[in-house]
Parts: C-alpha cells; sequence; structure tokens
C-alpha cells in the first residue's frame, strides 16, 4: 500500500478516540458522491474506525450523482435542509455569487456541529485549498498538520475554560474543546495527487465512480453553482434545462417579492432570461447591461 494510504489510516485511528468522545457513532463523514469522498469513505473503511456518512441534499445536485449514491451508497444518510433552496434565495432576496456563497455555508457546512468531521478536502484541488491543513477547527480557531500542535491547542483551551463545562475534562487524557455550531475538522486525503484518488479508487478498493467523471465533468458541486467556471454554466444550460427553468422561475418570484415590499426592481428593464444570463456571465450588471442590452437594441432596430 501506497505510503499516502497508510498515512491517512494513521490520521483515523489515532484520532478515533476523540471522534467517540463527540458522539458514540464516532466521525461524521461528509459525503458527496464525488471521487474524493468516495475515498475518504473507503479509507476510512480500511482503518476500521466507526463514523456515519452524511450526505447534505441541497435539491439542485446533478441527478445522475443522487442516483449514483443511492445506488452505491445505500447506507449514506441523506440530510435535508429545514429550508429548500429555492427558499433561502427568496429569504436572502438575492441569488447566490462567488463573494456571496451563502448557500453552501447553510446547507452543507453547518452540518456535524459539535463533532469530529472528516472531510476529503485534497491540496492539489486548488490554490485556495493548498492551504488548508490536516487538522483545522471551524472559524478559524486552530489549523496544523501537526498532531502535537493539535493536541496542544485542545489542552491550552481545556486550561483557559477550566470553570465552563463545555470546555470540561471529560477523562484523564481527553480534553473536549468544542461544543455548539463548532466542529473539529480533519482531511485525511489532504496531501493525495489526483493519481493517486484514481489508483485507490480503481486498483485499491476497485469501485464505481460516478458516470459523470466520463462524460467530462470534473467539478460535481451544485448545478449553476457560482463557482462553476463560465464554461461549465453554459454546458449546464444546455443539459439541464428544467433546472435552468427553476433558475427563471425564482428570478420573477424575487422580483414580484422586491415589487410587493415597495422596494425597486433592479432588473426593470431587464427579462428573467436576461437576469440569468447577467448571473452566468459574472460580470457586474452594469457592465453587462452596457455591452448586452446596447447590442439588443441595434439588433431590433429596423433597417
Amino acid at each position: 500500500m501506497k505510503e499516502v494510504y497508510q498515512r491517512s489510516i494513521d490520521i483515523l485511528q489515532k484520532s478515533e478516540k476523540l471522534a467517540l468522545t463527540y458522539s458514540d457513532k464516532g466521525y461524521f463523514l461528509a459525503f458527496s458522491g464525488g471521487k474524493d469522498s468516495q475515498c475518504l469513505y473507503h479509507i476510512a473503511k480500511l482503518a476500521g474506525v466507526r463514523f456515519e456518512a452524511h450526505y447534505s441534499h441541497t435539491g439542485i445536485d446533478h441527478p445522475e450523482l443522487v442516483r449514483f449514491i443511492r445506488r452505491n451508497y445505500p447506507d449514506v444518510i441523506s440530510d435535508y435542509p429545514e429550508m429548500t433552496f429555492w427558499q433561502l434565495v427568496r429569504k436572502k432576496r438575492m441569488l447566490p455569487t462567488k463573494l456571496m456563497r451563502y448557500c453552501c455555508e447553510i446547507l452543507k457546512e453547518t452540518k456535524g456541529a459539535g463533532t469530529v468531521t472528516l472531510t476529503g478536502v485534497r491540496r492539489a484541488e486548488s490554490v485556495k485549498r493548498s492551504k488548508r491543513n490536516t487538522y483545522e477547527v471551524t472559524r478559524h480557531l486552530f489549523s496544523s498538520d501537526s498532531e502535537n500542535d493539535f493536541e496542544e491547542w485542545r489542552k491550552e483551551q481545556s486550561t483557559k475554560n477550566t470553570n465552563q463545562d463545555q470546555f470540561a475534562e471529560q477523562s484523564e487524557s481527553v480534553v473536549r474543546c468544542i461544543n455548539g455550531k463548532d466542529k473539529i475538522i480533519i482531511n485525511p486525503i489532504i496531501d493525495w495527487s489526483d493519481e493517486d484518488v484514481w489508483d485507490f479508487l480503481n486498483n485499491v478498493v476497485k469501485v464505481e465512480h460516478c458516470e459523470l467523471y466520463d462524460k467530462g465533468w470534473h467539478r460535481l458541486g451544485c448545478l449553476f453553482c457560482p463557482m462553476a467556471s463560465i464554461r461549465e454554466l453554459r454546458r449546464m444550460e444546455a443539459e439541464y434545462p428544467k433546472y435552468k427553468d427553476a433558475y427563471l422561475r425564482i428570478i420573477e418570484r424575487l422580483r414580484n417579492d422586491r415589487i410587493a415590499q415597495g422596494k425597486p426592481d433592479y432588473w426593470t428593464d431587464m427579462s428573467a432570461e436576461e437576469v440569468f444570463q447577467w448571473w452566468c456571465s459574472k460580470e457586474k450588471l452594469a457592465k453587462w447591461k452596457a455591452e448586452n442590452k446596447q447590442q439588443l437594441y441595434l439588433d431590433f432596430e429596423p433597417h
């Protein structure tokens, strides 16, 4: 077995006792159905640690991905949000953007609060994720690759909060250092390369992967996620028209909500289709209108 796989197993086995102090079910394993979360799931199985895998059902995932999870991972628990994505958009009174990605924060990232959560984050995925570490605590309370540093931090939290029940020492060797909405995050496969991922799935555990990868999709996030590239968004528009129609309907609802509340309609001279195209362009509204609305007027001028 590759050294990088064994290191992941060691991380999981060493931290299992900690996970069990927060939940008798062990680790909370965040599962998305993508290749990285598959690796996380199966390396946890090989490590023989206790965990419960959860899939955050957003309602706007690729339908092929949802079917893949149900067919291949029936033991994964589907967590349904208290509020649907569409209800959330109306509550926020805006579509999510790259800078205001409230949907992910509410529909996914709150899951596993008060637990030791496993994720399939890898440094090789992106520049931003290259700065992530093996051991983390939400709200940027702690981040390090060092197990010793993590243990020291936990002991410091116990010392600082000896008079607070939620930080009380549970035993001579275990310190509870988080509670409430916080969670300890462990990223066991953080150093795996893309080659490691496919080698593990195809040659070590020999399991099926989601068909979307074979169709050229590299990222299996939510449909029309603002983090997707413009090229990906255009492909989604072509291949998932029913989901696009749902976005057009929510755009009209947002408009009607603002009018009913006596607030200005920022899209007063734009159709739902035009608003959708602007949103997918990732451009500022004024710039998009200057470049596209003017062109539309020119196209319709009588000859």
